[in-house]
């Protein structure tokens, strides 16, 4: 059984060892990652990232309500579960499509239903189906790039794990064309929405989470501009919401 992948917002500490108890004894495999500000989060967070979030709202700075409206600007469909003392905010919850609203204490039940929640989403989310002996999907908002190399592809996920496959790019590449993902080079095609930025002087893209991948020469203008009409959608998206 594959793991969850959860984010645990909170800035309390009883609070927080509380939940991830209840993570933990519900026996599902999982990966928590705990964040006390709403601001790291977010600097964490890309598509696919995470399969769940446990978001606190009354969280320093940036609270947890704005935390979500940021995130749902890109992922309308990650499953979310405010934690809260108060009941005031069950409004802002409905409008940002938040799963669950879940008052301090949480109760086992509640956590394991979101739990649950995530598990029949991943099961679910975007995915390339490749090979047609023994296919494997690919989850494609967890696909930071694919490397060709020599006749086989190196997918490169979120979290630093890695998928391998007999194939093409030039066969996979239609397979994402909904998806952003650019041909920047003969053996690289690259998610925009995991650039960090571009450097000319290497030609390459700068990834999140690391790596960088190249850029041919006669593609670099190209592919800066695409990278760079994603990043107004996405800043355009995010500004209708707010």
């Amino acid at each position: 059984m594959e793991q969850l992948l959860i984010a645990v917002c909170e800035d309390d500490r009883a609070d927080c060892e509380q939940l991830c108890g209840l993570i933990a004894a519900s026996g599902i495999p999982t990966s928590v990652t705990v964040f006390e500000r709403g601001e790291d989060f977010l600097s964490a967070w890309q598509p696919g990232r995470f399969d769940l979030v446990f978001m606190d709202i009354y969280l320093d700075r940036l609270d947890g309500v704005e935390a979500v409206r940021q995130i749902r600007a890109l992922d309308g469909e990650l499953p979310v579960a405010f934690t809260t003392s108060s009941p005031d905010f069950a409004l802002d919850g409905y409008r940002l499509n938040v799963a669950k609203y879940i008052e301090k204490p949480p109760a086992p039940e509640q956590v394991n239903e979101m739990l649950a929640l995530a598990r029949s989403k991943k099961a679910q989310q975007h995915t390339v189906l490749l090979g047609r002996r023994n296919p494997i999907r690919i989850p494609v908002l967890r696909l930071r790039y694919v490397e060709q190399q020599e006749h086989h592809l190196l997918f490169y996920l979120a979290g630093g794990s890695t998928m391998k496959r007999t194939g093409k790019l030039d066969g996979l590449a239609p397979l994402l064309a909904r998806y952003p993902f650019f041909r920047c080079h003969k053996s690289y095609l690259v998610n925009l929405s995991f650039v960090q930025g571009i450097d000319k002087e290497q030609m390459v893209f700068q990834m999140r989470e690391g790596g960088s991948v190249y850029i041919r020469r006669e593609l670099f203008y190209k592919a800066r501009s695409e990278w760079e009409n994603w990043l107004f959608s996405a800043a355009r998206t995010k500004g209708a919401i707010e």
